[in-house]
């Protein structure tokens, strides 16, 4: 005698709908997670601010501190004759 409760037919096609649901879920969250933290963002304009001083000024500093640029110092040695 066949029970149809040992009918297995259907059984990964319940499984992999069950495991895209799941992996939908996580991706949404997920997705919704980075978008409202604005993490991206913070991962670029945090160290973003001590390039652009290395850039401009040429000190591992924010971009702001001009007066530290290499060329302002006083030169206590040159190449020059006085």
């Amino acid at each position: 005698m066949n029970h149809q409760l040992h009918n297995k037919r259907g059984q990964m096609t319940v499984e992999a709908v069950l495991l895209l649901v799941i992996f939908v879920a996580v991706f949404t969250v997920a997705h919704r997670a980075i978008s409202k933290g604005e993490y991206l963002s913070k991962i670029v304009s945090g160290p973003w601010s001590y390039m652009q001083g290395m850039i401009s000024n040429g000190v591992w500093q924010s971009g702001n501190t001009t007066s530290l640029h290499p060329n302002v110092f006083k030169r206590r040695a040159s190449p020059e004759p006085l």
